[in-house]
């Protein structure tokens, strides 16, 4: 599994100015290598992604014409970070709600002086 640490570290990789496209495409291959382990639609559309923004970055696109693609990689890979089921770190900041059965089986209340349901 990975650590905290390493996935934030990524993360901010990912989210800083590019400097050169071999830095890039070096972050690019650590994400692959980072996310391939699994195997569902979220972490194929971050292989994808990552694959297509390489494929683009080799064929001379400018990095502003990226600019999107790289968002949508970001959000991705921020997602894929918060999913305690690839990050069982993340399981400990999920909100979840400790008042399961609040307002289950209760009747309605009338209003005091009316004919109206609360």
């Amino acid at each position: 599994m990975f650590h905290r640490v390493d996935l934030e570290q990524l993360y901010h990789a990912l989210a800083k100015p590019v400097g050169t496209n071999d830095e890039r495409m070096g972050v690019l291959g650590y994400v692959k290598w980072t996310v391939q382990v699994f195997n569902c639609p979220l972490i194929r559309e971050i292989l994808d992604l990552v694959e297509r923004e390489a494929d683009l970055m080799n064929r001379g696109r400018p990095a502003r014409t990226l600019s999107g693609l790289r968002q949508r990689i970001l959000n991705l890979f921020l997602q894929f970070v918060e999913t305690p089921d690839f990050n069982p770190e993340a399981a400990g900041f999920q909100y979840v709600p400790t008042d399961f059965d609040y307002g289950v089986n209760q009747a309605p209340t009338r209003k005091p002086g009316t004919d109206k349901f609360t």
